[in-house]
């Protein structure tokens, strides 16, 4: 299924590979990004399947989460794609 991100979303993914490529050894962003990648292939298969996210807020929004490392993605389901609508830290969210 596609995946697509929301603006605000793609811009927090691109700000962290940028931030992990300056404090890192040339190439280190792309090779998080290839993992965060294959990690999000694998654990999207069966998206429907992925309960709804325990924090109150994303709940009540119908968002499913699922994690990489300490980032947490919220995403939905649509028809013909699937929309990822944010990632945090896992520090700064509450469940």
């Amino acid at each position: 299924m596609l995946v697509k991100y929301t603006t605000d979303a793609f811009a927090c993914l691109t700000r962290l590979v940028n931030f992990i490529e300056e404090r890192n050894t040339a190439g280190a962003g792309i090779r998080w990004l290839n993992r965060y990648e294959k990690h999000l292939n694998k654990a999207l298969v069966n998206a429907k399947h992925i309960k709804l996210c325990n924090n109150a807020t994303f709940k009540k929004v119908y968002l499913r989460c699922i994690y990489f490392n300490d980032w947490l993605i919220a995403f939905s389901i649509h028809e013909d794609f699937i929309l990822i609508e944010t990632l945090l830290d896992k520090s700064r969210i509450t469940d």
